[in-house]
């Protein structure tokens, strides 16, 4: 069975997915994880969302366990195609990666994916002279559902825009969550890894090519390709990730955590954002 038939036959079982089990938060000292500018101290509502809501957690949960779902159904069919684009393809027409007989993998983003850099982003919330605090906490349902699909075979490789001389620090941050530590080089791949630096499509073509990725998570668009950074226009932007094929892969292999602290998608002026052919006068 192709991986595109595979997707839609399983889409009404994986809504079924049981949550995970709540984790306990831990926590471990980290560099600062090159979030972006820092939110201005009285724009508190999406820190107040993506570090202190119910709502948030419910959704991070409520992400883990389909990942964990999709992924161990297409592990159990062995799919026929990554969920890594192959080098030519775009949103509008992708194509993927064989899987032939490689290992299975998922890939994971870290920051707000895996770990929430909840110090950092209190210390910068606070403004200057605020005390410094490099606490991570787990996301919720992230080392649960990471640990089932160790057990099952499918192996974690994780990619970060943290630098190479902040390794160590990473590799700490996931053990202090619960998690094993990863192998830089092998399932850990940092910003300075390859020539295209902050630019992460080259790490995931390495992988594809000893992985078959069955699923990734990530916060931002380009934690899935690196083409959606390349369109300037926020409507341009949004309509490449809701139009087209690329639009089934959404919880079907790709699977998006909630960040309504920093990153790409926080732009756009309130024209963009309401366009007058979209909303009334």
């Amino acid at each position: 069975m192709t991986r595109k038939a595979w997707i839609v036959a399983m889409a009404g079982a994986l809504l079924a997915s049981g949550a995970l089990a709540q984790s306990a938060e831990r926590a471990a000292p980290v560099p600062p994880a090159g979030t972006a500018a820092a939110p201005a101290p009285a724009s508190l509502s999406g820190l107040q969302f993506l570090y202190g809501s119910g709502e948030s957690a419910a959704l991070s949960r409520q992400t883990y366990a389909a990942l964990e779902g999709f992924a161990l159904a297409q592990a159990a069919r062995r799919p026929a195609d990554s969920v890594i684009l192959a080098e030519g393809a775009t949103p509008a027409a992708p194509d993927w990666v064989p899987c032939g007989d490689k290992p299975l993998a998922v890939v994971f983003d870290i920051d707000e994916t895996v770990v929430l850099n909840a110090g950092l982003m209190h210390s910068r919330a606070g403004g200057p002279g605020a005390p410094r605090d490099m606490t991570v906490l787990p996301v919720p349902g992230a080392p649960e559902a990471i640990r089932a699909l160790k057990a099952a075979g499918i192996t974690p490789i994780y990619i970060t825009n943290r630098t190479t001389n902040m390794t160590d620090a990473v590799i700490a941050a996931l053990v202090s969550v619960g998690l094993d530590a990863p192998v830089h080089g092998e399932t850990l791949l940092l910003n300075g890894d390859d020539a295209l630096r902050g630019n992460k499509d080259g790490r995931r073509s390495s992988i594809a090519g000893k992985w078959c990725v069955v699923a990734m998570a990530g916060d931002q668009l380009a934690d899935f390709s690196e083409l959606f950074n390349r369109i300037v226009s926020v409507a341009d932007r949004r309509r490449a990730a809701l139009s087209g094929p690329i639009a089934a892969e959404w919880g079907r292999g790709w699977f998006v955590l909630p960040n309504s602290a920093y990153g790409t998608a926080l732009k756009g002026t309130l024209d963009e954002i309401f366009p007058a052919d979209k909303t009334k006068d």
